[in-house]
């Protein structure tokens, strides 16, 4: 049970409550816009999507439709899709950086032989 009740947690602790407030940044934006671009439309969708899914998820957990190896499968694969948010920016920004620099070296080399 230790699973399913750390699955719970997380789901109604954590992840539908930031669904939630990231709805509510998006409610905020086309209120202060106006109107929705079709970018925030289809986050928007998206969104109430993922929080309903956990809501599912979770009435899952409660009438015992998912048991505790399934629990830990779930639990395990949210909290490394969580943890990983903030790590994707980083690693593009870093790889294509070190490309560049490498490149831009080379033709600045070229440039100054032909300058003599």
């Amino acid at each position: 049970m230790a699973y399913i009740t750390q699955l719970k947690h997380l789901i109604q602790n954590e992840l539908i409550p930031d669904v939630e407030e990231h709805i509510d940044d998006i409610f905020e934006s086309i209120a202060s816009q106006k109107d929705a671009t079709v970018e925030e439309r289809a986050q928007l969708e998206d969104m109430q999507a993922l929080r309903d899914e956990y809501k599912e998820l979770l009435t899952e957990l409660n009438s015992g439709d998912i048991d505790e190896e399934e629990a830990e499968q779930l639990y395990t694969e949210l909290t490394s899709m969580r943890e990983g948010e903030g790590d994707e920016e980083d690693d593009l920004y870093d790889d294509e950086e070190d490309e560049d620099e490498d490149d831009y070296d080379e033709f600045d080399l070229e440039d100054e032989d032909n300058q003599y």
